[in-house]
């Protein structure tokens, strides 16, 4: 009898222990945990946004929430990014539909040319398209759990040497970044060169290309602002991004931190990120203009007639790249994208969010 009772003393005891380990596990809190927000670490949207977040995160939870940021490539080659955030290798990761071709296609109707003129209304009608459309939701990831979305800054062209007008562009090499910009650069008349944002600037400066398409914002943390001194704005378009949650890790956060993570990211975090690339874009040129950058602008009708070439696109991407989905549906994004990107575009002219023009 005292044999029994001596292991079930043991028993009891270490059950304690155990409970007395999950006390201190519960302590400790979310320390450490990794953010995959693409940006390097002086880009604009890091330093303005989600470095703000994670502060006021830390300071919410008295420290028991914390991230650790990280920029592309820094934890897996972004190329692995959608699946590394299915498969935990990343806490809350970003994905950018346009590096995969096939897997995220309704989220391309924002990357249509002429859908969004900035950064703000892009970002916006993004995480409204994820909120309001099961269909693009079911496109994402598995095992991870909806952030928010935001979108880039127009896309511009920067060049070694100056190139004053699309007609100019013709023949020329171009970086691009993702499948999405690849085709346009075609469209354009110009030769694409596709590469990950990083290697960009290196790729310039041994005159393996003429320039890059790509928004104003990433230039100086890119170092691509050493080697294009001329930029043509033709205010292109936008490219959408998702940041998404492991599911896992989501499943495992309390109660209390979950519902404070929803409410500081899903539209307050896409108009975040919005607002600090149109302001970084306002800095930036300012800062390269007294550099000794030139900048070219084109007349309302040149610009017109520089995009003229990628107006089919839209029909493309209904018919090709969402070949096989409902069609309803297709049609229903579209619709949906562009009624929401008039509302916003109305919203940043009437000075809403700033003093942006578009």
């Amino acid at each position: 009898m005292f044999k029994k009772f001596g292991v079930l003393a043991a028993v009891l005891a270490m059950g304690g222990m155990l409970a007395f380990a999950g006390t201190a596990e519960a302590a400790k809190g979310f320390k450490g945990l990794s953010f995959n927000g693409g940006y390097m670490h002086k880009h604009p949207t890091v330093v303005n946004a989600f470095k703000p977040f994670m502060k006021a995160a830390e300071e919410k939870f008295g420290g028991k929430l914390t991230f650790d940021y990280f920029a592309t490539n820094e934890l897996y080659p972004e190329a692995e990014s959608f699946a590394a955030v299915s498969d935990g290798r990343v806490d809350l990761g970003q994905v950018r539909p346009s590096v995969y071709p096939g897997k995220m296609n309704l989220m391309g109707v924002v990357a249509l040319p002429g859908m969004c003129p900035n950064a703000i209304v892009g970002s916006l009608v993004a995480e409204e398209i994820v909120q309001k459309f099961q269909a693009v939701r079911d496109e994402m990831p598995k095992n991870t759990v909806h952030a928010f979305a935001w979108a880039s800054a127009a896309y511009q062209v920067h060049t070694i040497k100056p190139v004053k007008s699309a007609e100019e562009l013709k023949g020329k090499k171009i970086i691009v970044w993702d499948a999405t910009t690849l085709e346009y650069v075609k469209a354009l008349g110009a030769n694409p060169i596709r590469m990950s944002s990083p290697d960009t600037y290196l790729a310039l400066s041994k005159g393996m290309a003429d320039g890059v398409l790509c928004p104003l914002a990433p230039l100086r943390s890119y170092k691509i602002t050493e080697a294009t001194k001329y930029h043509l704005i033709l205010n292109l378009g936008v490219n959408s991004f998702l940041e998404e949650w492991n599911k896992d890790l989501w499943d495992s956060l309390p109660d209390d931190m979950r519902a404070w993570l929803t409410q500081e990211f899903g539209l307050k975090m896409a108009q975040a990120c919005g607002v600090t690339l149109e302001d970084g874009a306002k800095a930036d040129t300012k800062w390269m203009e007294d550099q000794g950058h030139t900048f070219y602008y084109l007349s309302a009708e040149d610009r017109e007639k520089a995009l003229a070439p990628l107006a089919s696109f839209a029909e493309e991407w209904k018919t090709k790249e969402c070949k096989g989905m409902d069609p309803k549906v297709v049609d229903e994004v579209l619709q949906f994208a562009r009624e929401r990107s008039k509302f916003y575009s109305d919203q940043v002219r009437a000075g809403k969010y700033g003093d942006y023009k578009i």
